[in-house]
């Protein structure tokens, strides 16, 4: 099918996969559905690459950043920052009344594992947790979430690593064990290509013994609830959003067993190269090299163009292309390439561009 959306999220959905949310409703106790949650857990578990704890909620991905703070911090926590949805982590974490430190980063670089380090060294005493966005989606920056959280493991076994990886899952190798990762939080209506309702998560042995001698965290988040209805009936505390994950165990199906994760990981690599490649005459990556973001790509256009111009030009020849974010949302555009998009989408998008790019700026 030829896709025109090109926006990080909510990403085009296969018609199939919308089609499953047309299935007749059941009651969420229910023996049928428990089928489907003993579908979506398993696939989940490899989704994240992890044989702890995985879990889905009916909520968006920032419920779960608030989620991973109530759960695994009961007092002080360190923010990394370098754009928009890095910084929604502080803001979370300063109105809950937390301590709350941060370690800045300029919009359109990486974290920098160096920085990083010296500044867990210069503590006095350890931080509860230390968050992460794995890819920044203002920026189109992706981290190297494998090397932070080494760094974070090497200076305390007691600091927890929490993970935005909102944009990141299913697009970008991502593996919770073998990285050392405590709780890692994701969305439906990106990398995973289902429409915006659910959000799943992957939680540490260690950052569940956290969340039980955690007090007050509230109960619709609560992890070891999350836990216990999985243990004793294979399903979750409250009600879910039915459609949405008829939907989930279609697509964790195939992204698991049909496409394959690996090759589902090569596929936003080519597409983010055919971005990069296809604009770097009329337009700059915002971000450093060898950080280039599989998912979203942000771009600061050149010759005098401005980025509302292109994001304009592209909608009138049929193409939805995103805006900037934040405060750069003024100098850049993005291109959204994640989820079930293919390399021809891509390519078909580009031509447009290109045509785009090949008229005279408006003055």
């Amino acid at each position: 099918m030829d896709c025109r959306y090109f926006i990080p999220g909510p990403v085009w959905v296969r018609p199939e996969i919308l089609a499953e949310m047309t299935r007749p409703m059941v009651g969420h106790r229910s023996g049928e559905f428990r089928q489907v949650m003993a579908r979506i857990f398993p696939d989940l578990k490899v989704l994240f690459r992890t044989k702890q704890n995985a879990f889905v909620a009916s909520c968006s991905g920032t419920g779960l950043l608030e989620a991973a703070i109530l759960n695994c911090v009961p007092r002080s926590v360190l923010v990394t920052t370098c754009g928009a949805f890095s910084e929604r982590w502080f803001h979370i974490a300063n109105r809950l009344g937390l301590e709350v430190d941060r370690l800045d980063h300029e919009w359109g670089q990486a974290v920098d594992p160096v920085k990083l380090a010296n500044h867990l060294a210069g503590r006095h005493h350890r931080y509860d947790a230390v968050t992460i966005t794995h890819n920044e989606t203002s920026t189109g920056v992706l981290n190297d979430l494998e090397t932070l959280a080494r760094v974070v493991r090497e200076h305390s076994d007691e600091t927890l690593v929490l993970v935005d990886a909102v944009s990141s899952l299913a697009s970008a190798p991502l593996e919770f064990d073998a990285w050392g990762l405590d709780v890692c939080v994701a969305s439906s209506q990106k990398g995973i290509g289902v429409p915006p309702g659910a959000a799943v998560f992957a939680v540490s042995d260690r950052a569940m013994a956290r969340s039980e001698s955690e007090k007050y965290k509230g109960m619709y988040f609560d992890f070891i609830e999350f836990r216990r209805h999985f243990e004793e009936s294979c399903n979750v505390p409250y009600t879910p959003a039915v459609p949405i994950y008829y939907a989930l165990a279609a697509q964790l199906e195939h992204i698991v067993r049909g496409e394959g994760l690996e090759a589902r990981w090569a596929r936003h690599r080519a597409m983010r190269d055919s971005v990069l490649a296809g604009t770097a005459e009329h337009a700059d990556p915002l971000g450093p090299p060898g950080h280039e973001s599989p998912s979203v790509t942000t771009l600061v256009p050149k010759h005098g163009r401005t980025p509302r111009s292109v994001v304009d030009a592209m909608k009138a020849r049929g193409f939805t292309l995103s805006g900037g974010y934040g405060r750069i949302k003024d100098d850049t555009f993005r291109i959204g390439h994640m989820g079930d998009l293919t390399t021809a989408d891509v390519e078909t998008m580009l031509a447009a561009l290109r045509e785009v790019f090949a008229e005279p700026p408006a003055k």
